[in-house]
């Protein structure tokens, strides 16, 4: 049990609806009726009845509001004290190289202007490096894809999807070959600098289902160890190579809308494969700063465009 779950009775409790409650913490209702049931496992009892009519707490609970009220109240005034006294704070958020944009960029300035006093730092690295930073409190918080396997300390909230592709300049070799019905030519290669993605183990860069996927698709236009003249773990390098060292690359389809629209860069027929879901991390029932949970708010508002309605989202905190 933890002041979230507890925080989500309550609002279920008051509202008298699930519906109502899970709109008022911007989450779906699947989502919070997961996490009020395994409250409900947690305490070995049930906190409200479900009937045609709509759902009705048990007598337990009455008695139980009573206490979560008392020790959510007391949470909040601790954190609005702590808050009141720590004037400096550092934030260390750690972010996958896809999400390193323009648009992460104007939020992070957003957010310097709602908290002159924080000191924001940055830590750019893959998704498994960055879930194990989480794992052993480097990371305040993590904005990546999920861990592999399911982590009950770990929660994840998915924001967006990316998609992936081979690019390379108009005038690239490739297109000529293809065009010709030829066989892919060797080419040189700017590939993402992830300890699994190398010939012969499955690939990270775009963690999939069936991660061996890419790399075969990867190796059907002509990547191989030899073939990988760059690595890196800074997506704007492999988009800088692309652009200006002629080289071939997978990355984001989004990293390139300008240059698609203007014909300067063309995507390999074919290539295209669709990455994780990417979102937020951080320790489930962790202490959270106001400050912290501004920021999370401000990476949701930078994603709303393009947030994935249809994932259901674990049991997440505010």
């Amino acid at each position: 049990m933890n002041i979230v779950k507890l925080e989500r009775m309550i609002a279920v409790y008051e509202a008298g609806s699930f519906r109502k409650a899970a709109r008022g913490f911007g989450m779906s209702q699947p989502a919070l009726t997961w996490s009020i049931r395994q409250l409900e496992e947690s305490l070995g009892l049930s906190l409200f009845d479900r009937g045609p009519s709509g759902i009705r707490p048990t007598e337990v609970c009455e008695t139980l509001i009573v206490r979560a009220r008392l020790i959510v109240n007391e949470h909040n005034r601790l954190l609005a004290e702590v808050e009141r006294t720590n004037r400096s704070q550092v934030i260390v958020v750690g972010v996958h190289p896809v999400l390193l944009n323009s648009q992460f960029a104007h939020t992070v300035a957003a957010f310097r202007e709602q908290e002159p006093t924080v000191t924001l730092r940055v830590v750019e690295a893959y998704s498994a490096d960055l879930i194990a930073l989480l794992r052993r409190g480097e990371l305040d918080l993590a904005f990546s894809a999920a861990p592999d396997s399911e982590e009950e300390e770990v929660a994840f909230e998915p924001l967006l999807r990316q998609y992936y592709s081979v690019f390379g300049r108009a005038d690239h070799k490739i297109f000529g070959e293809i065009a010709r019905g030829d066989p892919i030519s060797p080419h040189a290669w700017a590939q993402a600098d992830a300890p699994n993605v190398a010939a012969g183990r499955s690939a990270g860069a775009v963690q999939h289902d069936n991660a061996n996927l890419v790399l075969e698709l990867l190796t059907r236009f002509g990547m191989t160890e030899s073939t990988v003249a760059v690595r890196s773990a800074s997506m704007h390098l492999i988009r800088r190579m692309v652009l200006d060292g002629g080289l071939l690359g997978m990355i984001p389809e989004s990293q390139f809308a300008t240059e698609l629209r203007d014909g300067t860069v063309r995507q390999v027929p074919g290539s295209n494969i669709e990455g994780p879901p990417l979102g937020l991390l951080w320790i489930d029932g962790g202490y959270e700063t106001m400050a912290r949970r501004r920021l999370k708010s401000a990476l949701r508002i930078m994603q709303a465009p393009e947030r994935l309605e249809s994932i259901p989202v674990p049991d997440i905190a505010a």
